[in-house]
Protein backbone atom coordinates (compact mmCIF):
# COMPACT_ATOMS: atom_id res chain seq x y z
CA UNK A 1 0.00 0.00 0.00
CA UNK A 2 1.89 3.20 -1.44
CA UNK A 3 1.41 6.40 0.98
CA UNK A 4 -1.01 8.72 -1.60
CA UNK A 5 -1.35 12.09 -0.97
CA UNK A 6 -4.85 12.99 0.50
CA UNK A 7 -7.79 13.99 -2.21
CA UNK A 8 -8.66 17.74 -1.65
CA UNK A 9 -11.40 18.88 -0.51
CA UNK A 10 -13.26 20.26 -3.35
CA UNK A 11 -12.82 16.08 -4.84
CA UNK A 12 -13.99 14.52 -1.26
CA UNK A 13 -17.17 17.16 -1.66
CA UNK A 14 -18.01 16.05 -5.35
CA UNK A 15 -17.40 12.24 -4.07
CA UNK A 16 -19.81 12.75 -1.00
CA UNK A 17 -22.22 13.92 -3.24
CA UNK A 18 -21.93 11.31 -5.50
CA UNK A 19 -22.06 8.39 -2.47
CA UNK A 20 -25.44 10.06 -1.32
CA UNK A 21 -26.84 9.91 -4.81
CA UNK A 22 -26.09 5.98 -5.02
CA UNK A 23 -27.71 5.52 -1.89
CA UNK A 24 -26.84 3.31 1.15
CA UNK A 25 -27.82 0.41 -0.36
CA UNK A 26 -25.69 0.79 -2.94
CA UNK A 27 -22.77 1.83 -1.03
CA UNK A 28 -23.15 -1.56 0.94
CA UNK A 29 -22.69 -3.09 -2.22
CA UNK A 30 -19.68 -0.95 -3.64
CA UNK A 31 -18.00 -2.27 -0.28
CA UNK A 32 -18.30 -5.54 -0.42
CA UNK A 33 -17.35 -5.65 -4.01
CA UNK A 34 -13.96 -3.99 -3.33
CA UNK A 35 -13.14 -5.89 -0.72
CA UNK A 36 -13.68 -9.00 -3.10
CA UNK A 37 -11.36 -7.45 -5.79
CA UNK A 38 -9.18 -6.12 -2.70
CA UNK A 39 -8.49 -9.57 -1.63
CA UNK A 40 -7.44 -10.43 -5.32
CA UNK A 41 -10.64 -12.41 -6.41
CA UNK A 42 -12.03 -11.77 -9.50
CA UNK A 43 -15.93 -11.92 -9.52
CA UNK A 44 -18.74 -11.87 -11.87
CA UNK A 45 -22.45 -9.61 -11.73
CA UNK A 46 -24.19 -12.29 -11.55
CA UNK A 47 -22.81 -13.62 -7.96
CA UNK A 48 -22.61 -10.48 -6.25
CA UNK A 49 -26.23 -9.87 -7.80
CA UNK A 50 -27.57 -13.33 -6.38
CA UNK A 51 -26.07 -11.96 -2.70
CA UNK A 52 -27.50 -8.70 -2.12
CA UNK A 53 -30.89 -9.87 -4.44
CA UNK A 54 -31.02 -7.36 -7.43
CA UNK A 55 -30.34 -7.50 -10.87
CA UNK A 56 -26.80 -7.78 -12.20
CA UNK A 57 -27.30 -4.99 -14.63
CA UNK A 58 -27.68 -3.64 -11.29
CA UNK A 59 -24.11 -4.69 -10.50
CA UNK A 60 -22.29 -3.42 -13.61
CA UNK A 61 -23.30 0.01 -12.71
CA UNK A 62 -21.87 -0.42 -9.45
CA UNK A 63 -18.81 -1.85 -10.85
CA UNK A 64 -18.87 1.35 -13.13
CA UNK A 65 -19.35 3.83 -10.85
CA UNK A 66 -16.50 2.17 -9.20
CA UNK A 67 -14.30 2.57 -12.27
CA UNK A 68 -15.42 6.07 -13.33
CA UNK A 69 -15.92 7.93 -10.39
CA UNK A 70 -14.08 6.26 -7.76
CA UNK A 71 -10.80 5.73 -9.84
CA UNK A 72 -10.61 1.92 -8.48
CA UNK A 73 -8.39 0.01 -11.65
CA UNK A 74 -11.47 -2.71 -12.36
CA UNK A 75 -10.91 -4.64 -15.74
CA UNK A 76 -13.24 -7.15 -17.60
CA UNK A 77 -11.90 -10.03 -18.80
CA UNK A 78 -13.67 -11.57 -21.52
CA UNK A 79 -12.12 -15.26 -21.22
CA UNK A 80 -13.11 -15.61 -17.53
CA UNK A 81 -16.54 -13.21 -18.06
CA UNK A 82 -15.53 -12.04 -14.64
CA UNK A 83 -14.09 -8.86 -13.46
CA UNK A 84 -10.74 -7.89 -11.26
CA UNK A 85 -8.61 -5.47 -10.25
CA UNK A 86 -5.10 -4.36 -11.61
CA UNK A 87 -3.95 -2.34 -8.43
CA UNK A 88 -5.29 -2.29 -4.78
CA UNK A 89 -6.98 0.88 -3.67
CA UNK A 90 -6.89 1.09 0.10
CA UNK A 91 -10.15 0.79 1.46
CA UNK A 92 -10.38 3.55 3.86
CA UNK A 93 -9.70 6.55 0.81
CA UNK A 94 -12.82 4.71 -1.09
CA UNK A 95 -14.78 5.23 1.84
CA UNK A 96 -13.56 9.44 1.44
CA UNK A 97 -12.00 8.90 4.85
CA UNK A 98 -8.37 10.29 5.11
CA UNK A 99 -5.96 10.44 8.05
CA UNK A 100 -7.78 12.93 10.30
CA UNK A 101 -11.30 11.36 9.73
CA UNK A 102 -9.37 8.34 10.43
CA UNK A 103 -7.87 9.60 13.37
CA UNK A 104 -11.44 11.00 14.68
CA UNK A 105 -12.93 7.93 14.46
CA UNK A 106 -9.94 6.42 16.69
CA UNK A 107 -11.06 9.25 19.34
CA UNK A 108 -14.67 9.04 18.99
CA UNK A 109 -15.03 6.03 20.67
CA UNK A 110 -13.51 7.23 23.93
CA UNK A 111 -15.25 10.65 23.54
CA UNK A 112 -18.27 8.73 23.05
CA UNK A 113 -17.82 7.29 26.80
CA UNK A 114 -18.58 10.49 28.46
CA UNK A 115 -22.04 9.97 27.37
CA UNK A 116 -22.63 6.52 28.05
CA UNK A 117 -26.11 5.45 29.49
CA UNK A 118 -27.87 8.63 28.24
CA UNK A 119 -30.08 8.87 25.18
CA UNK A 120 -27.46 11.07 23.32
CA UNK A 121 -24.71 8.50 24.27
CA UNK A 122 -26.88 5.52 22.84
CA UNK A 123 -27.13 7.23 19.74
CA UNK A 124 -23.47 8.06 19.37
CA UNK A 125 -22.41 4.19 20.25
CA UNK A 126 -25.36 2.92 17.34
CA UNK A 127 -23.62 5.34 14.67
CA UNK A 128 -19.57 4.21 15.66
CA UNK A 129 -21.10 0.79 15.97
CA UNK A 130 -21.77 0.84 11.91
CA UNK A 131 -17.96 2.65 11.83
CA UNK A 132 -16.35 -0.11 14.06
CA UNK A 133 -15.22 -2.48 10.92
CA UNK A 134 -13.04 0.65 10.08
CA UNK A 135 -11.42 0.52 13.38
CA UNK A 136 -12.04 -1.95 15.42
CA UNK A 137 -9.29 -3.67 17.82
CA UNK A 138 -6.13 -1.64 15.27
CA UNK A 139 -6.34 1.35 17.75
CA UNK A 140 -5.47 1.57 21.50
CA UNK A 141 -5.96 5.21 23.28
CA UNK A 142 -6.04 5.97 26.72
CA UNK A 143 -8.71 8.40 27.84
CA UNK A 144 -6.55 11.10 29.49
CA UNK A 145 -5.39 11.46 26.35
CA UNK A 146 -8.28 12.96 24.68
CA UNK A 147 -8.36 16.52 25.80
CA UNK A 148 -4.75 17.06 24.49
CA UNK A 149 -5.75 15.60 21.26
CA UNK A 150 -9.05 17.23 20.81
CA UNK A 151 -7.82 20.69 21.15
CA UNK A 152 -4.11 20.52 20.17
CA UNK A 153 -3.42 23.43 18.11
CA UNK A 154 -0.96 23.19 14.97
CA UNK A 155 1.85 21.07 15.61
CA UNK A 156 4.12 19.83 12.74
CA UNK A 157 5.00 16.47 14.48
CA UNK A 158 1.43 15.81 14.92
CA UNK A 159 1.31 15.91 11.05
CA UNK A 160 3.91 13.94 10.72
CA UNK A 161 2.38 11.40 12.37
CA UNK A 162 -1.24 11.38 10.94
CA UNK A 163 0.62 11.35 7.53
CA UNK A 164 0.62 7.56 7.23
CA UNK A 165 -2.15 6.76 9.94
CA UNK A 166 -4.98 5.53 7.54
CA UNK A 167 -2.32 3.96 5.56
CA UNK A 168 -1.14 1.53 8.47
CA UNK A 169 -4.46 1.34 9.62
CA UNK A 170 -5.78 -0.33 6.35
CA UNK A 171 -2.56 -2.39 6.43
CA UNK A 172 -3.53 -3.48 9.83
CA UNK A 173 -7.16 -4.89 9.19
CA UNK A 174 -6.32 -6.22 5.40
CA UNK A 175 -2.94 -7.94 6.75
CA UNK A 176 -0.99 -6.25 4.44
CA UNK A 177 2.86 -6.49 4.69
CA UNK A 178 4.87 -3.07 4.25
CA UNK A 179 8.64 -1.47 3.30
CA UNK A 180 8.92 1.69 5.44
CA UNK A 181 12.00 3.90 5.33
CA UNK A 182 12.39 5.04 9.14
CA UNK A 183 15.25 7.31 10.96
CA UNK A 184 15.98 7.06 14.66
CA UNK A 185 16.31 10.35 16.35
CA UNK A 186 20.07 9.75 17.20
CA UNK A 187 22.64 11.90 15.80
CA UNK A 188 23.44 11.07 12.19
CA UNK A 189 21.18 8.17 11.85
CA UNK A 190 21.05 6.70 8.77
CA UNK A 191 17.65 5.79 7.22
CA UNK A 192 16.91 2.22 7.81
CA UNK A 193 14.31 -0.15 5.49
CA UNK A 194 11.79 -2.16 7.46
CA UNK A 195 9.59 -5.14 6.28
CA UNK A 196 6.72 -5.23 8.59
CA UNK A 197 3.80 -6.95 9.35
CA UNK A 198 1.41 -4.15 11.36
CA UNK A 199 -0.26 -5.05 13.92
CA UNK A 200 -1.84 -2.06 15.98
CA UNK A 201 -1.43 1.03 16.34
CA UNK A 202 -1.37 2.56 20.19
CA UNK A 203 -1.08 6.09 22.00
CA UNK A 204 1.65 6.09 24.50
CA UNK A 205 3.44 9.07 26.10
CA UNK A 206 1.71 11.63 23.77
CA UNK A 207 3.36 9.66 20.74
CA UNK A 208 1.32 7.25 17.45
CA UNK A 209 3.18 4.16 18.02
CA UNK A 210 2.81 1.35 15.35
CA UNK A 211 3.15 -2.07 17.13
CA UNK A 212 4.60 -4.34 14.34
CA UNK A 213 6.44 -7.76 13.61
CA UNK A 214 10.03 -6.91 11.86
CA UNK A 215 10.29 -9.47 9.79
CA UNK A 216 14.42 -9.09 9.62
CA UNK A 217 14.04 -9.41 13.63
CA UNK A 218 11.69 -11.95 13.67
CA UNK A 219 10.22 -10.23 16.83
CA UNK A 220 7.21 -7.62 17.64
CA UNK A 221 9.06 -3.65 17.51
CA UNK A 222 7.54 -0.26 18.08
CA UNK A 223 7.81 2.54 15.44
CA UNK A 224 7.17 6.27 16.34
CA UNK A 225 4.55 7.29 13.36
CA UNK A 226 6.51 10.65 13.15
CA UNK A 227 9.79 9.43 12.38
CA UNK A 228 8.33 7.11 9.63
CA UNK A 229 9.33 8.45 6.05
CA UNK A 230 7.69 6.90 3.97
CA UNK A 231 5.39 3.49 3.22
CA UNK A 232 4.86 1.44 0.93
CA UNK A 233 3.28 -2.09 0.00
CA UNK A 234 5.42 -5.50 -0.53
CA UNK A 235 2.02 -6.97 -2.20
CA UNK A 236 2.51 -10.01 0.58
CA UNK A 237 0.16 -10.52 3.31
CA UNK A 238 0.65 -12.04 6.49
CA UNK A 239 -1.13 -14.10 9.33
CA UNK A 240 -0.53 -12.06 12.85
CA UNK A 241 1.94 -14.34 15.68
CA UNK A 242 -0.16 -16.81 16.97
CA UNK A 243 1.25 -15.95 20.32
CA UNK A 244 0.65 -12.24 19.83
CA UNK A 245 -1.49 -10.33 21.99
CA UNK A 246 -1.78 -6.70 22.33
CA UNK A 247 -3.34 -6.41 25.63
CA UNK A 248 -0.17 -9.05 27.01
CA UNK A 249 2.44 -6.80 24.78
CA UNK A 250 1.17 -3.47 25.94
CA UNK A 251 0.09 -4.69 29.44
CA UNK A 252 3.81 -4.11 31.11
CA UNK A 253 4.83 -1.05 29.56
CA UNK A 254 5.03 2.52 31.13
CA UNK A 255 5.43 4.58 27.71
CA UNK A 256 7.10 3.88 24.63
CA UNK A 257 9.41 0.86 25.29
CA UNK A 258 8.29 -2.57 25.68
CA UNK A 259 10.45 -5.42 26.58
CA UNK A 260 10.48 -9.31 27.03
CA UNK A 261 11.35 -9.52 30.59
CA UNK A 262 9.13 -8.37 34.03
CA UNK A 263 10.41 -6.50 36.47
CA UNK A 264 9.62 -5.54 40.32
CA UNK A 265 9.72 -2.27 40.63
CA UNK A 266 9.56 -0.74 44.14
CA UNK A 267 10.22 2.91 45.44
CA UNK A 268 9.03 5.27 47.31
CA UNK A 269 8.16 8.57 47.15
CA UNK A 270 8.17 11.73 49.69
CA UNK A 271 5.17 13.64 51.33
CA UNK A 272 5.89 16.42 48.63
CA UNK A 273 5.21 13.96 45.36
CA UNK A 274 3.15 11.46 46.48
CA UNK A 275 -0.40 13.21 46.14
CA UNK A 276 0.28 13.62 42.55
CA UNK A 277 0.95 9.68 42.33
CA UNK A 278 -1.89 9.10 44.41
CA UNK A 279 -4.38 11.51 41.71
CA UNK A 280 -3.01 9.92 38.66
CA UNK A 281 -1.42 6.44 38.53
CA UNK A 282 1.91 5.80 36.49
CA UNK A 283 0.62 2.66 35.30
CA UNK A 284 -2.32 0.27 36.19
CA UNK A 285 -0.30 -2.23 37.94
CA UNK A 286 0.44 0.59 40.76
CA UNK A 287 0.25 -0.86 44.21
CA UNK A 288 0.53 2.26 47.26
CA UNK A 289 1.15 0.84 50.74
CA UNK A 290 0.62 4.76 52.53
CA UNK A 291 3.10 5.83 55.52
CA UNK A 292 2.55 7.74 58.51
CA UNK A 293 4.87 10.62 57.42
CA UNK A 294 2.41 10.85 54.30
CA UNK A 295 5.38 9.36 52.03
CA UNK A 296 4.24 6.64 50.09
CA UNK A 297 5.99 3.00 48.59
CA UNK A 298 4.83 2.39 45.33
CA UNK A 299 5.11 -1.18 43.59
CA UNK A 300 4.80 -1.92 39.55
CA UNK A 301 5.19 -4.74 37.37
CA UNK A 302 6.90 -3.29 33.91
CA UNK A 303 8.76 -4.88 30.98
CA UNK A 304 11.23 -2.35 30.64
CA UNK A 305 13.23 0.22 32.80
CA UNK A 306 13.59 2.96 30.44
CA UNK A 307 10.20 4.63 31.08
CA UNK A 308 10.51 4.29 35.08
CA UNK A 309 13.88 5.25 34.98
CA UNK A 310 12.53 8.90 33.22
CA UNK A 311 9.83 9.38 35.75
CA UNK A 312 11.87 8.60 38.77
CA UNK A 313 14.77 10.95 37.63
CA UNK A 314 12.09 13.99 37.03
CA UNK A 315 10.80 13.28 40.50
CA UNK A 316 14.50 14.40 41.73
CA UNK A 317 15.24 13.77 45.47
CA UNK A 318 12.14 12.73 46.26
CA UNK A 319 12.22 9.27 44.76
CA UNK A 320 14.65 6.77 46.01
CA UNK A 321 14.67 2.91 44.10
CA UNK A 322 13.90 -0.06 46.64
CA UNK A 323 14.12 -2.54 43.59
CA UNK A 324 15.19 -3.99 40.99
CA UNK A 325 18.57 -3.86 41.61
CA UNK A 326 19.11 -2.99 38.06
CA UNK A 327 17.15 0.29 38.05
CA UNK A 328 18.97 1.59 41.26
CA UNK A 329 22.70 1.02 39.90
CA UNK A 330 21.08 2.84 36.92
CA UNK A 331 20.05 5.83 39.18
CA UNK A 332 23.22 5.55 40.86
CA UNK A 333 25.26 5.89 37.73
CA UNK A 334 23.22 8.58 36.14
CA UNK A 335 23.25 10.62 39.63
CA UNK A 336 27.46 10.51 40.31
CA UNK A 337 27.02 11.33 36.20
CA UNK A 338 25.26 14.78 37.34
CA UNK A 339 27.24 14.63 40.55
CA UNK A 340 30.48 15.37 38.30
CA UNK A 341 28.78 17.97 35.83
CA UNK A 342 27.40 20.45 38.09
CA UNK A 343 30.19 20.11 41.17
CA UNK A 344 31.12 23.64 42.05
CA UNK A 345 35.21 23.99 40.59
CA UNK A 346 35.36 19.88 39.79
CA UNK A 347 34.70 19.29 43.79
Amino acid sequence: MSSQPLLSSSVLRQQRRLARACGRSALERIVRIHERLGSEQQITAESIAREFEVSSRTIKRDLEFMRDRLGVSIVWDRTTQSYYCTQHHPLLPLLRIDADEALALALAGKTFAAWHGSPLGRALTAALEKLAPIVGGAVSLPVDALQGLLFAVDDPAADAEHRHFATLLEAIHRRREVRITYRKPKANAAVETRTLHPLHLAYLEHRWMLVAHDVSRSAPRNFVLARIRDVQSTGGQFKPPATFDRETYLAGSLGRFVGDTVHDVRLTLDAEVAPYVRERAWHSSQKITERPDGSIEVSYRLNHLNDIERRILACGAHAEVLAPAELRERLRLTAAALHARYAADGK
